[in-house]
């Protein structure tokens, strides 16, 4: 009969041992959210110091922030008939 925690754990062992030779010759380091290359893991908007980037990013935070708030006027504009008429406010 097949041991299958016995695989399980010599195929976990395997998968770690790997991931550790991996890291090992990987410094840590993140990615431009917009175009992608090596950036510093300190930055904190995770953008390059390029100009396009960051004018990328901040019209991708206006749009961001917009849709939040029409997402919620709209969420508010369905649920509010709803609740009034279940507390007895409409006809």
């Amino acid at each position: 009969m097949v041991d299958a925690k016995a695989i399980k754990d010599k195929v976990s062992k395997k998968i770690s041992n790997t991931k550790s030779k991996i890291s090992s010759h990987i410094g840590a380091h993140k990615h431009c959210r917009i175009c992608g290359i090596t950036i510093d893991p300190k930055a904190d908007p995770r953008i390059c110091k390029n100009q396009e980037c960051i004018d990328k990013f901040e019209k991708t935070q206006k749009n961001d922030k917009m849709m939040r708030i029409m997402f919620f006027v709209f969420f508010a504009a369905i649920v509010a008939p709803i609740a009034l008429q279940l507390f007895g406010f409409g006809a």
